[in-house]
């Protein structure tokens, strides 16, 4: 109840992600957001800035912008979700939007001033992330939230989301605005950039090319797996992920006339978890940053379908139906 009675939230925010083997992201900074449900990205349009960048993110209606603070200039683009992904974005938190529905289950204790929520979740099986935790600290006076600390495994890793935040204001009581913020941009210059494009890599081959198994350690020469389905894929990518045991399928399908290989620069022994995990059995290799820069990977999932002289003659950014029909053409052929 209280946070539906916020139009307009101001805060400042500390973030700390922790992960695995010692690795940890700092950030500090200052949010704005205000609620609009005719958006239908985000619900909201939101200001950021993070004291580790020298930019400032504005999202309003479908139009991000990035405000450079040295250079008086900014660039428009259209609305992603990945803008959430931005240094300002990271700092916005939906805990301003309500408590979590769905969960595992749920702890209520108090102290003398605070609230204390401790939720878990069922575990994630298609992203293989375990044991999701989130305690959430709320001031008793203002029911307004204190701190917030988010745990999960993924592999046998553990991630630590962390926020605390301080000086909330809402409604009346913030001065900005997103307009405001919006009409400063007129003192501005705009840089526009041409979105670069990627050349096609029909027509290239993968000749001559020896990588090593990801689960076995062997060499194998890719010349002797032609034709063939090539992905290039990252553990961290979620549309890696779900397309992993459609891939295994495909494998399964045509497992006489036609071989699926993923290729990853990942550390070995995250691939070959998530791989053992998942039950899959096509071949996975090794590959390094020079083989991606080779075939200009620059975004994950990349799909390539080989002929029988390992020449690239379809290439896709996600796994479809439209594959296993330009499978069975070139079968047939």
């Amino acid at each position: 109840m209280k946070v539906n009675s916020y139009d307009k939230i101001e805060y400042d925010v500390t973030r700390i992600d922790t992960f695995s083997r010692n690795f940890s992201m700092d950030r500090n900074g200052t949010i704005l957001i205000e609620k609009n449900i005719q958006d239908t990205l985000f619900n909201m349009s939101f200001y950021g800035q993070s004291s580790s960048v020298p930019t400032k993110y504005l999202y309003d209606n479908g139009r991000q912008y990035e405000i450079s603070i040295e250079d008086n200039v900014y660039e428009t683009k259209k609305g992603s979700y990945g803008f959430l992904g931005s240094p300002g974005g990271q700092l916005v938190s939906r805990v301003f939007f309500g408590l979590d529905s769905v969960y595992k289950s749920a702890n209520l204790t108090e102290t003398k001033n605070k609230f204390i929520l401790e939720f878990s979740y069922v575990n994630d099986t298609l992203l293989n992330i375990e044991n999701i935790k989130k305690t959430l600290e709320i001031d008793k006076q203002t029911l307004l939230p204190i701190e917030m600390i988010m745990t999960s495994n993924k592999l046998g890793n553990k991630r630590t989301e962390y926020y605390k935040f301080k000086n909330i204001k809402f409604n009346n009581d913030v001065s900005n605005s997103i307009d405001n913020y919006k009409n400063k941009l007129h003192k501005l210059e705009l840089i526009v950039k041409e979105e670069p494009v990627r050349n096609t890599q029909i027509g290239k081959t993968f000749q001559d090319l020896k990588l090593n198994e990801i689960i076995g350690n062997v060499q194998i020469n890719i010349n002797n797996k032609f034709p063939a389905l090539i992905s290039f894929w990252e553990t961290w990518c979620s549309p890696c992920i779900r397309s992993l045991t459609k891939l295994d399928s495909l494998q399964n399908k045509y497992s006489n006339s036609l071989n699926v290989i993923g290729i990853t620069t990942e550390n070995k022994e995250e691939v070959v978890k998530l791989l053992q995990k998942k039950k899959i059995k096509y071949l996975n290799l090794k590959a390094s940053e020079s083989l991606l820069n080779r075939f200009e990977i620059n975004s994950f999932p990349t799909y390539f379908l080989l002929n029988e002289n390992g020449e690239i003659i379809e290439e896709y950014t996600q796994i479809s139906e439209i594959i296993d029909e330009d499978i069975n053409f070139i079968l047939r052929k």
